[in-house]
């Protein structure tokens, strides 16, 4: 499993539990799948679900929920959790299967394939292409930028764009972190339709040390022939 160990001890330690549904996620879906919502009915796959934030979003529209999760601690307790959702919700590698039916309507995935090179994003990309049903639409959240200050600290690993050992800020001690640039990030979404790109940058005034917060939100579809 090329699911990092730092994340499961991360989940273990009770840190990274974010709860709450990302609100870029609550508007892209809002915005572009609305089809979707008001059929109801419809089944979404999120790749990383982490402690679960975007479930009570997916649950409150309807919409059929399923998971791959690399942690089996943070499954285990989704299960207690959502204990109706024990067999939608799976401890596997999202970078090398996803043991469901395929025909999802959407794949989400918020900063969970950017921890990882960018050989197994390639493979995560591949399968969710093959999860979706034609015209069905992935939305990432947050796949970090070249243009973010943190790009520049750390080591190289395995390619270009992958970092490891990043020893201060919100990427200490989580392992491999994947940034790309826009050629990058079209290159990674060849297959797919993008409707929809933006490049999200937030420059820190206090304490004056001029980090720079910058990650892409993405919407693309599967061609539906």
């Amino acid at each position: 499993m090329s699911f990092s160990t730092e994340w499961e001890e991360r989940y273990a330690a009770n840190t990274h539990l974010s709860v709450w549904p990302w609100s870029d996620v609550v508007s892209l879906v809002h915005r572009h799948c609305k089809p979707v919502i008001s059929a109801g009915g419809g089944r979404v796959l999120e790749l990383g679900c982490g402690a679960g934030a975007n479930i009570p979003l997916f649950c409150a529209l309807n919409i059929d929920y399923y998971a791959v999760e690399g942690s089996p601690t943070i499954v285990r307790q989704l299960h207690e959790r959502y204990p109706d959702r024990v067999k939608n919700i799976v401890c596997s590698d999202f970078t090398m299967d996803q043991p469901f039916a395929a025909g999802f309507d959407l794949v989400v995935d918020r900063a969970a394939l950017t921890h990882n090179n960018t050989a197994s994003i390639k493979n995560a990309l591949q399968i969710a292409f093959d999860a979706l049903a034609p015209g069905g639409t992935f939305i990432g959240v947050d796949w970090f930028s070249t243009n973010y200050s943190d790009f520049s600290m750390g080591d190289t690993v395995d390619d270009a764009f992958t970092k490891t050992n990043i020893a201060t800020g919100s990427f200490s001690g989580v392992g491999k972190v994947h940034f790309s640039d826009e050629t990058h990030l079209r290159d990674l979404f060849s297959q797919f339709e993008i409707i929809f790109l933006e490049e999200k940058l937030t420059r820190r005034l206090e304490p004056p040390d001029q980090h720079q917060f910058a990650s892409w939100n993405i919407v693309a579809r599967k061609p539906n022939v």
